[in-house]
């Protein structure tokens, strides 16, 4: 007989498993039900992909594809034939040209581990770069002097956005690379650049503000008394960093993945990602489920490696209560000219806000696609319309609701941060879910609601703050004070109070703000899938999209909502750079 220890230990170690294994069946299911669900007939869109525009679109015609894909039995049944197929390797046949899906995942998934892979190198060269420059400023006693304004800007694009600029700037205007496709190496450059920068400059600012901290403990001060070499204090001190960070490491890798749909759909790169979006537009279901379920296993593997390293890494000190560490505080920067420089952009915006409102952002005033001028400072978009009245008018809303979407998000994560026994797969498969394939999702589950954009944002944005949750919260559960507390009569409710969020709560608050304008951003970029902001609205994201195809002739329309988001993420990394 298990004793009740055993039992318990038992169930601490399936618990999460089990956990992995439900999230991915009801992806699979929510993915399989989704026609019916939404109440959308999927043959029309599988006839257009199919023919193009070649074939009128007729009831005889419909009728053939129900015939031919079976759509004449219950969703139940095609979803339990899918399942008992995948479960002997065979994910079926696609619905528009009849391939096995199972080859060409094969195929896509090849390019993309390629991708990934370049791309993960260059995100290690510039952290390597980034804590080197850390290290050189510990060494001349200026580690309160960094800045870490570059990764915030990292931090605030994502990959399509970034993506966008490396065309304008190494394509069209150096005419250094190709801007599209996949023949070579000269192709590999810019999509790995796309993807590397934006995870550089948030794993170079976690792993500096772990770095930071470690160096700042009372051992450092110990050791460099005792004569210990620098080089070796160094040494562990990335050891003690770097171990914090495992999780986020992975959680890093796999958004790569996910990050990868927009890139690759940019640089028409014949990866998994672009053959999943390209399935959900078409709603080819057994070639959406197929590629869904490559990613969503490939995050569960990475994330369960991560966990299993750090337990390694982090060993006997987790259950002895012997890992002694200090925890970061959140407060205002006490540098006077950091406040100066933080409250002046804000000013900044605030007056081009102030501005536009007395203009009109929808009247057509000027020459379409004019160039800045007096009376109009930034120029005209594609129609005429004045983009100092739009890009200031879509401030406040795009701003409002990326805050909104980071406060929802960091209210989960924290929340299932605190019970990854039950909730590791849930954070594993949100992980794994592309931000663009889960609008896709939710707008064919709630019929193009207007929250539909919020809502799939919430969904995959809360799962990176999850993980360096449950990272922290590890961490703070292996301190000696946390670890005694229970011994001398302490309640949880105590402990949780004054030992667990005093050390979870500041560096979460501040990877949340970093995260706040790539948030804001991804949020209003669902408007590329017809979620969220619909024209005329001044939306900056709906603004990218509707300017990129004049980049070359009117770059404002595009840089200038970008720009905006880059103040702002600059702005709020000054406020909190201490």
């Amino acid at each position: 007989m298990l004793s009740a220890v055993n039992m318990r230990s038992l169930s601490y170690t399936l618990m999460p498993w089990f956990s992995r294994l439900l999230s991915l069946a009801v992806v699979v299911v929510l993915v399989g039900l989704m026609p019916e669900i939404a109440g959308i007939d999927p043959t029309q869109s599988i006839l257009r992909a199919r023919t193009g525009n070649q074939q009128l679109i007729t009831e005889e015609a419909l009728q053939a594809i129900r015939v031919d894909l079976q759509l004449d039995r219950s969703a139940l049944e095609r979803l339990w034939d899918w399942l008992s197929h995948a479960m002997q390797g065979d994910l079926g046949y696609s619905w528009v040209d009849g391939s096995p899906v199972m080859q060409s995942v094969q195929q896509t998934a090849t390019t993309s581990l390629f991708l990934m892979t370049s791309a993960l190198a260059l995100t290690f060269v510039l952290c390597v770069l980034s804590v080197c420059y850390t290290i050189k400023c510990w060494q001349k006693n200026q580690l309160d002097n960094q800045h870490n304004s570059l990764s915030s800007v990292l931090v605030s694009l994502p990959e399509y956005v970034i993506a966008s600029l490396l065309i304008l700037v190494f394509s069209i205007w150096l005419g250094w690379l190709p801007p599209y496709g996949w023949q070579g190496m000269a192709n590999l450059w810019l999509p790995s650049l796309a993807l590397a920068l934006p995870a550089s400059g948030l794993f170079s600012r976690l792993l500096n503000d772990s770095l930071r901290r470690v160096l700042n403990e009372p051992w450092v001060i110990t050791w460099l008394s005792a004569n210990v070499s620098k080089l070796q204090i160094v040494r562990f001190a990335l050891y003690r960093a770097v171990s914090n960070l495992i999780p986020q490491i992975a959680m890093i890798v796999i958004g790569l993945a996910g990050g990868a749909v927009a890139v690759e759909q940019i640089f028409s790169i014949p990866g998994i990602g672009r053959l999943i979006l390209g399935a959900a537009k078409s709603q080819d279901l057994p070639l959406l489920q197929g590629g869904l379920l490559v990613l969503l296993v490939f995050s569960i593997l990475i994330s369960s490696l991560s966990i299993l390293i750090q337990r390694l890494v982090l060993g006997h000190s987790l259950t002895s209560g012997k890992l002694i560490s200090s925890h970061s505080t959140f407060k205002f920067t006490q540098s006077r000219s950091k406040r100066i420089a933080s409250a002046s952009i804000f000013l900044v915006l605030i007056a081009c806000a102030g501005w536009a409102l007395l203009r009109d952002p929808y009247s057509i005033q000027f020459m379409r696609l004019a160039s800045p001028s007096l009376t109009a400072p930034f120029g005209a978009d594609a129609i005429g319309r004045d983009m100092l009245a739009r890009v200031g008018s879509g401030m406040f809303s795009t701003i409002k609701m990326g805050i909104l979407a980071t406060f929802l998000s960091l209210i989960i994560g924290m929340l299932l941060g605190f019970v990854t026994r039950y909730s590791q797969g849930l954070i594993e498969i949100t992980k794994g879910v592309p931000y663009i394939v889960a609008g896709l999702l939710v707008a064919g589950l709630t019929g193009m609601n207007p929250n539909s954009a919020l809502i799939a944002i919430v969904l995959v944005s809360w799962a990176p703050l999850a993980a360096h949750c449950a990272s922290l919260l590890l961490e703070a559960k292996a301190q000696p004070y946390t670890h005694l507390a229970p011994v001398w009569g302490t309640s949880k409710l105590r402990v949780l109070r004054y030992y667990l969020l005093p050390y979870v709560l500041p560096p979460l608050i501040r990877h949340a703000l970093l995260r706040l304008p790539v948030i804001t951003l991804s949020l209003t970029s669902l408007s590329f899938i017809g979620l969220g902001a619909k024209p005329p609205s001044p939306e900056w994201g709906l603004l990218i999209a509707e300017n990129l195809p004049y980049i070359e002739r009117a770059p404002q329309g595009v840089l200038l909502p970008i720009a905006g988001l880059v103040m702002l993420a600059v702005a709020i990394n000054l406020l909190f750079d201490d």
